[in-house]
């Protein structure tokens, strides 16, 4: 018996959340090394860690959250990086933004990054991650 198509997309966007999350412990995990250990700037430690992320995240949704393996590696790949590099300087601006702003959360700096990306994983990647990783018939 198949699913209702919103069940469904509750399921895949649980999914892409738990993605997210594995992508956001390796953009944390990042961010808090080069930030605490090697005493790099958090501005600065943004960059790498977001990278990170975006790797960790690309495995997770092609094979977890939207079960896409089927579909062209190269097709996803291409889609993924440009919907990421979109995200990644949307995240780099708000987060820099926000942390000139109120220059006091730099000291909460995971903070800042764990609501600054799940703004621009609701309201850019995710919508866009839908498209990217449909499996076309006949396309794989």
């Amino acid at each position: 018996m198949q699913r209702p198509p919103c069940l469904t997309r509750v399921f895949e966007l649980l999914r892409a959340g738990a993605a997210g999350i594995a992508a956001t412990l390796a953009d944390l995990g990042v961010l808090a090394f080069l930030v605490s250990i090697c005493h790099v700037d958090p501005r600065a430690a943004s960059v790498p860690a977001l990278i990170a992320g975006g790797v960790t995240n690309f495995l997770g949704n092609r094979h977890f959250a939207f079960r896409a393996k089927e579909g062209s590696l190269a097709r996803q790949a291409v889609g993924y990086t440009v919907v990421e590099l979109v995200a990644l300087a949307l995240n780099g601006v708000l987060y820099d933004n926000v942390l000139r702003m109120f220059p006091a959360t730099a000291g909460s700096y995971w903070v800042v990054r764990l609501i600054t990306s799940h703004v621009i994983f609701l309201a850019w990647s995710y919508p866009l991650w839908r498209k990217v990783f449909a499996v076309r018939p006949g396309h794989a």
